[in-house]
């Protein structure tokens, strides 16, 4: 599986906040500027500006993306100017938006402004597996004049551009290695940056062979990819050795019933996983299981495994129950143990559990997930741990 990333654009809002006035002077006014999700690599600063004709102009600016930023002194009176830029790659003015509004006394509003993007910039994520049984060990991005390095992040080669300009066809070239730099896979593609959504698709042929990397084109997010890697003679099998899936996610204790119970699985390995007919979940203790009878995970991906009212779950658990305070989990397939968990609430390996919280593990805690201190309180379904 392969991802690509373009990220563009945001949106904002700001809220004006008025507490009490005083006729005979400008009272401060309290300005929280609340930004929406930006997603923008190599972050330099935020920048606002506030004028009007009857006002002299503020201006703040600060180096970090918080939910919020808080602006003072600004004048009740109509027409204020809000203007926002955002810089990254060593200053360069990615986005910018502005909007007009008035600030009256003893009233609170909103003012919405989309950040339209000025650049862009690109983010390919290549699967390999915890295991890497694709045998790459470095890689190489060429696009236009520049090149860049691959990184490994929890068992996927991530290249991150610099910032691209849009609408403008850009020509890829890439390179994988195996640990004696001899030329393992190479691809090449030209696409177009826009300042919306978009997917793509590549291919990335074996020089040692005759296998292609397929891509799928997904609809889930910007600019994203998913793609079936030729990391074995397999491409998609059956689950085999202990941790090629694993528990990440599990929520036994909702603060609404049972029926909002789910687990979380983990496929860490480039190839597609078929669970079934041939796995199952058991509870340790007792012996109860539930047999997997129609569950396929792409590599290096997520599934939910939940009971009636887990919306967006990829599997129907059935009436299999999660304990609430202790209890052994295991994923077996065949007569093999995939993962095991036993989780408590108490004692000297005491695992985050609470009524109305998840409890999640990180990527980069799975060789230690048996212990507690590895787990946090949190909701990420699908997407690395998230932690409160």
């Amino acid at each position: 599986m392969l991802r690509f990333f373009c990220i563009l654009f945001a949106t904002a809002c700001i809220a004006a906040c008025s507490h009490g006035v005083d006729k005979e002077l400008y009272e401060n006014k309290g300005v929280n500027l609340s930004l929406g999700k930006l997603q923008v690599p190599f972050f330099d600063s935020i920048s606002v500006q506030v004028s009007a004709a009857d006002m002299a102009s503020i201006h703040i600016s600060q180096n970090s993306l918080g939910n919020n930023i808080k602006i003072e002194g600004i004048p009740e009176g109509e027409a204020r100017k809000f203007e926002v830029k955002v810089y990254a790659d060593c200053g360069k003015l990615v986005q910018e938006g502005e909007a007009i509004a008035d600030i009256k006394a003893d009233e609170s509003i909103i003012i919405p402004i989309t950040l339209n993007a000025l650049l862009g910039f690109l983010k390919l994520e290549i699967p390999l597996g915890f295991t890497n049984n694709t045998g790459v060990s470095s890689g190489k991005l060429f696009l236009e004049n520049m090149e860049f390095e691959m990184i490994f992040e929890n068992g996927k080669g991530v290249f991150n551009t610099k910032a691209l300009s849009l609408n403008k066809k850009l020509f890829l070239n890439i390179e994988l290695y195996d640990e004696n730099e001899e030329l393992l896979f190479t691809g090449e593609k030209e696409i177009t940056l826009h300042s919306i959504s978009q997917n793509e698709t590549m291919q990335l042929h074996s020089i040692k062979g005759s296998a292609t990397l397929e891509l799928i084109a997904s609809s889930d997010g910007p600019m994203q990819i998913l793609a079936i890697l030729p990391a074995s003679a397999y491409g998609k099998r059956t689950p085999q050795n202990y941790g090629d899936i694993f528990f990440t996610e599990i929520y036994a204790n909702p603060t609404e019933n049972d029926y909002f119970q789910y687990m979380e699985l983990y496929n860490s390995t480039s190839d597609t996983m078929q669970l079934s007919n041939y796995c199952k979940i058991v509870r340790m203790d007792n012996g109860t299981e539930h047999k997997i009878t129609d569950l396929t995970i792409p590599p290096m991906s997520y599934a939910i495994i939940g009971r009636n009212s887990v919306l967006n779950k990829d599997y129907y658990c059935g009436t299999f129950a999660l304990l609430k305070t202790e209890m052994s989990l295991g994923l077996f397939c065949g007569n093999s143990a995939i993962d095991t968990l036993t989780y408590s609430s108490k004692g000297d390996n005491k695992f985050p559990l609470e009524k109305g919280l998840a409890m999640q593990l990180s990527l980069s805690n799975f060789a230690n997930r048996n212990l507690g201190t590895s787990w946090c309180f949190g909701f990420s379904p699908k997407q690395d741990a998230l932690c409160q």
